[in-house]
């Protein structure tokens, strides 16, 4: 049954679609999709505060967020990832302006969704551009 895979949690070869950690990514993605909604939805006094800063909890929410959706959607492209997320932002913060919301709390929130993707994505940016440099070879080390 030699196919390639590598079925081990952690390791350098292919990781199946049903492995533990890819359903669990999935599930984990799901879970936090809907807790930033019901944490939108809920009346501000029944939301568990986690931190002092509001912006910060929107900041963490969207960064837990897209590292679990980058782990749920290997295959995706980072861009449609990117853009799926800052849609869901745009949508769940626009829904503030139906109970009449000032405009300037919305656009901070929103900013701190952005520094939370930005902080997720960068790693993975990153590791991409390096994997692009062949290694040097080992007489130049």
């Amino acid at each position: 049954m030699d196919n390639g895979e590598d079925r081990t949690l952690f390791g350098e070869g292919r990781y199946p679609d049903t492995g533990p950690l890819a359903v669990l990514a999935r599930l984990a993605f799901l879970g936090a999709i809907v807790a930033i909604v019901v944490a939108v939805f809920l009346p501000r006094w029944m939301v568990p505060q986690f931190v002092r800063s509001h912006y910060l909890e929107h900041f963490a929410a969207f960064y837990v967020a897209a590292l679990f959706g980058l782990a749920a959607m290997p295959r995706t492209q980072l861009r449609r990832i990117g853009t799926g997320y800052v849609l869901f932002a745009v949508l769940l913060e626009s829904t503030h302006l139906f109970a009449r919301a000032p405009l300037g709390p919305l656009v901070d929130n929103w900013v701190a969704d952005m520094g939370g993707l930005a902080a997720a994505f960068a790693p993975v940016v990153v590791d991409r551009f390096r994997r692009r440099f062949p290694p040097r070879p080992a007489s130049e080390a």
